[in-house]
């Protein structure tokens, strides 16, 4: 080693050491025992708020709103060998000219949506919109909306890049005089 480089390589070793102060000591405890673990299990059991629950005396939605199949609550659009599903109000604008483009074809292969928008990104376009958007509570910007419609893509909604329904917008209740 040459001795010029010898003060840089003894700063290196020993500069770990320079600043290290000594950290502070935590106190030490016991583990605790059965009888401590089992103390504590029959405090909270005393105060289980599941046990307070009473069933809401509404009628159950997840028994009177049984979801149907996929494919009837779903449009399926379809091109080159490749279909994806799309839920149904999602499709914000149909040109004519992709019209026969919605629908199942006879040998077409289902893929995700994203690989389907990847394959098919000339012909269809997106519009990411909010969720009180998709809610229908409030309208979709003006400017946007009208260039959709001059142009010649289908336009699809998202909402954080996957396919959501656009329900229709409703009025605002009038305010209260």
């Amino acid at each position: 080693m040459q001795p010029r480089n010898l003060p840089l390589v003894l700063g290196l070793l020993l500069s770990p050491f320079a600043g290290a102060q000594e950290a502070p000591k935590k106190p030490m405890h016991d583990a605790a025992t059965h009888e401590q673990l089992s103390a504590i299990r029959r405090q909270e059991q005393t105060v289980d708020p599941m046990r307070k629950f009473t069933p809401a005396p509404d009628k159950d939605p997840s028994k009177e709103n049984i979801p149907t199949d996929i494919i009837s609550r779903s449009d399926i659009l379809c091109f080159n060998g490749l279909a994806t599903l799309v839920p149904k109000q999602a499709i914000l604008f149909n040109p004519p000219q992709y019209a026969d483009r919605i629908g199942m074809k006879a040998g077409a292969k289902i893929v995700p949506w994203m690989d389907f928008y990847a394959a098919n990104r000339g012909w269809i376009g997106t519009m990411e919109i909010t969720l009180k958007q998709a809610e229908g509570k409030e309208p979709l910007p003006e400017k946007p909306a009208e260039q959709m419609m001059k142009g010649s893509n289908l336009v699809v909604a998202t909402y954080l890049g996957g396919p959501i329904s656009k329900l229709a917008a409703t009025a605002p209740a009038p305010a209260p005089k």
